[in-house]
């Protein structure tokens, strides 16, 4: 470990650079591993919050769904999708369950429904607007990331953000006067 800390001349850093260094470490291997994460699932989105009451009682508002791919013959009556709608729902992407599915000529045609709904949706799925089917669910932790989407969250996230790069800046710095003054003091005391 002495070895690689020479090598990057870690001591000779500010406490600045360390910071960068780490946070870039700790933000490039997040991607990294959600990029595996998106291959397994077959999917660019294999993360989606859901964002409104229409599944309700089946899933709440700030449920994280884990999504994956699944060939147009994969996907059958009851699933549920997420899709990308833009001619009905352009605010993102909607998670509703199929409750119809017509095959024309080969292409497959999903009609869906919202759980809380009284009408299904209006139009056709295509299976290119699928995002992809839920398998997994986990309550409620969604909501950090509907918070982080708010202007509070967004000024909460600013706020740590700095902390994080400014007081080790200056938390050090008061270290290295202390030591400074010490070192001055015993110098004193023995001259």
């Amino acid at each position: 470990m002495e070895r690689i800390r020479q090598k990057l001349k870690w001591n000779e850093r500010s406490e600045w650079a360390k910071t960068a260094f780490l946070l870039g470490i700790v933000v490039g291997g997040t991607l990294a591993g959600y990029g595996l994460f998106m291959v397994a699932m077959g999917t660019t989105s294999p993360l989606v919050v859901v964002i409104s009451d229409s599944m309700e009682p089946t899933l709440y508002r700030g449920d994280l769904l884990i999504l994956q791919a699944r060939a147009p013959e994969d996907i059958h009556l009851m699933d549920i999708i997420v899709f990308q709608d833009n001619l009905f729902h352009n605010t993102g992407p909607v998670v509703h369950r199929v409750v119809e599915i017509q095959i024309v000529d080969g292409e497959y045609y999903y009609y869906t429904k919202g759980d809380n709904n009284a009408m299904r949706d209006p139009g056709e799925r295509t299976y290119d607007e699928i995002i992809g089917v839920m398998v997994s669910r986990i309550p409620a932790v969604g909501n950090i990331s509907l918070f982080l989407r708010s202007e509070v969250g967004i000024a909460v996230m600013a706020v740590i953000f700095i902390a994080i790069l400014v007081v080790p800046e200056y938390a050090c710095k008061d270290d290295e006067e202390q030591d400074v003054s010490d070192s001055e003091g015993e110098t004193e005391s023995h001259g």
